[in-house]
């Protein structure tokens, strides 16, 4: 075979991160598997390289890599070498996705390349981390940089999905963020004109909106629950851990199934693994669980934590909690109107943009609809907890998510009148822009002096839906799949 024509040398950072794939799939550890991938290569491509027995197991996966690189088709044939090797493994997709991310063509020319180093060398802020991962989100592991300009060299060599801005120019507009006023300019204009270059303005437009400072220091775990399609209990759990305050969106961790029994003792594991991971933040941390509405009716805020250490306690105890809806934040038709409601509920969160949901409010074919066309009504205390199946044109829940009411409150069991005093009450006792986190408060409060609760109990058991659009996921148009996307940082509130 011969030398690769046409397309840009491979830089170091994207071929380290190929042997430290094959070193995770144990090709490290075991001599006769690097003797077999060779004669597999040699076959495959017909082509007589060798690697030097006398090498150390690491360097001769680079040897590996280094040769194939030069050859036409040469790691695409590594890559599907690996899958022959060790077929369906995880590797076997990071190692393809990382091919798959080899740049076409030079997306920096070596001159600016050189000239962004020379002002970011040895910039290593607290974000800089975040910034590449945020940067080259589709490459696992996220490759780790010294310093600003050792990652703007090094993720220079990695290529874009289609219609995404080059992990480059996502890093000199996410980095812009931590650098001195001019600097920031100097790195916004020149993505400015790469993303004009490769007619991606969107894109970056999109980015740019995501990108803002960090306003609570606060990591976030979002817990999606999704029943099983076919069998009626059986359900997926997946989830984003934040390990970093500035980071959004997280990426997307382990998917496991459990049955309505062990629903609640998963995701106590969920939180446990993700306090490991938070052992040395000092943080604060709020678990946001993103429910389809089939599920909104889950007491998740008495969960039971701490299961391991013989001594569980609700979740409502140890940390903020919010409940948000699958169905919206997976519907993008939707965030239009959602965003402008919680922009208002931001700057006036009062009791008199609160509507009360009547009994007979849905007797009438969209008379809610048409009530909460008008925008002064940014909240909703519903009747009652809402039917898993909604009745569009007659349901409450339906039409306040459609209006984009960002805030949606219901207790299972008393009346709404009842409901609505409680919040009225919780209006006058403090703003309610900080209702989630007043309701943890008092539910504090209750278990400190019973006695003295002057709801009576009813708030332990309030279910505030809580959805900020501000912080989204990277879910499907209407599904709940992952896709390329996500959410900005917050206007941070949780319950």
């Amino acid at each position: 075979m011969s030398a690769r024509q046409g397309r840009p040398p491979i830089g170091i950072a994207i071929r380290r991160a190929l042997v430290d794939v094959l070193v995770v799939a144990g090709f490290a550890d075991d001599k006769s598997i690097r003797t077999l991938m060779v004669a597999e290569l040699r076959r495959a491509l017909d082509n007589p390289f060798t690697v030097p027995d006398q090498l150390a197991p690491r360097a001769q996966l680079i040897e590996i890599v280094n040769g194939c690189s030069v050859l036409d088709n040469g790691l695409p044939t590594l890559a599907d070498v690996l899958e022959f090797l060790r077929p369906g493994t995880k590797e076997c997709t990071q190692f393809r996705g990382l091919v798959d991310s080899l740049p076409l063509r030079d997306v920096v020319p070596e001159s600016e390349q050189e000239r962004f180093r020379q002002q970011l060398e040895g910039f290593a802020p607290p974000g800089l981390r975040a910034a590449v991962r945020r940067a080259a989100r589709h490459v696992f592991p996220a490759p780790a940089f010294p310093d600003a300009a050792e990652a703007f060299s090094g993720l220079a060599d990695f290529n874009a999905a289609p219609g995404e801005l080059p992990p480059v120019v996502a890093f000199a507009e996410v980095i812009a963020a931590e650098c001195e006023e001019q600097l920031a300019a100097n790195l916004r204009k020149w993505a400015d004109g790469q993303a004009h270059r490769l007619r991606l303005e969107g894109a970056l437009r999109e980015l740019r909106s995501q990108v803002t400072p960090s306003r609570s220091g606060r990591l976030h775990l979002m817990i999606m629950i999704s029943p099983d399609p076919v069998d009626a209990d059986r359900y997926e759990i997946s989830h984003w851990r934040q390990d970093d305050p500035g980071d959004w969106p997280p990426p997307r961790g382990e998917t496991v199934v459990a049955n309505t029994a062990e629903l609640e003792d998963e995701v106590a594991k969920t939180i446990s693994a993700a306090e490991e991971a938070w052992s040395e933040s000092d943080a604060e941390a709020a678990i946001e669980f993103v429910l389809p509405r089939g599920l909104l009716d889950l007491p998740v805020h008495s969960w039971r934590t701490e299961r391991e250490l013989g001594g569980p306690q609700p979740l409502y105890m140890a940390y903020p909690t919010v409940i948000r809806s699958l169905e919206r934040m997976s519907s993008r038709r939707s965030h239009r109107v959602w965003r402008r409601r919680w922009a208002s509920w931001a700057q006036e969160p009062s009791v008199e943009r609160v509507y009360f949901c009547e009994p007979g409010d849905t007797e009438d074919h969209q008379h809610l609809d048409a009530i909460f066309s008008d925008e002064r009504w940014l909240m909703t205390v519903l009747t009652a907890t809402p039917p898993a199946n909604p009745i569009p044109g007659r349901d409450e829940l339906f039409a306040a998510l459609r209006a984009g009411l960002p805030v949606v409150v219901w207790h299972p069991t008393v009346s709404s009148e009842v409901v609505r005093e409680v919040v009225t009450w919780l209006a006058g006792s403090d703003d309610l822009g900080n209702l989630p986190a007043l309701t943890r408060k008092h539910r504090l409060d209750a278990l400190r002096n019973r006695s003295s609760s002057p709801d009576g109990g009813i708030i332990g058991d309030l279910v505030v839906l809580w959805d900020d659009p501000s912080r989204m996921l990277p879910l499907a148009d209407g599904g709940t799949g992952p896709v390329p996307g996500g959410g900005a940082d917050e206007h941070d509130r949780a319950s």
